[in-house]
């Protein structure tokens, strides 16, 4: 019976659940919204330090880190309209955004993959892109630093 009751007792905290990773305790505003959730794809929080299994809806504040593994992939939503679809092999952060009033914007760090992005309404919303050797800015104009 001693050895039956530690089992019981790991099963439940070793399970994997199909749950979003929790959200931050303070009041932030939802930077993006993960859609399309194929394959290995991990979040972590800002001020966490494990990754936890990302799932359809999970969302995405300020300094948050997206991981996709070997055949995983997601889409983030930004209430701006842009989509960014993250690709395999991909580690990205989001960036705090400082958008000027009136100008919906998206902002992330890919430091190591791919990703693909669609700016909804390039007249009024801004997308930017940084990497470790280059920044592109999206929007009425798209300008490479």
């Amino acid at each position: 019976m001693a050895l039956c009751l530690p089992l019981l007792v790991c099963v439940p905290a070793c399970r994997r659940d199909a749950k979003a990773p929790p959200a931050p305790a303070a009041k932030q505003s939802v930077r993006a919204t993960l859609a399309e959730v194929r394959g290995a794809v991990s979040v972590k929080r800002a001020a966490g330090d494990e990754w936890q299994a990302a799932v359809n809806g999970t969302t995405l504040f300020d300094d948050d880190k997206l991981r996709t593994e070997r055949g995983g992939s997601a889409e983030l939503h930004f209430p701006s309209g842009t989509t960014v679809v993250v690709s395999e092999d991909t580690l990205l952060g989001i960036a705090e955004t400082r958008a000027a009033p009136g100008r919906p914007q998206a902002d992330v760090t890919v430091l190591r993959g791919t990703v693909d992005a669609t700016v909804d309404r390039p007249a009024n919303q801004s997308l930017t892109v940084g990497t470790p050797a280059a920044t592109v800015r999206a929007g009425r104009e798209i300008v490479f630093q």
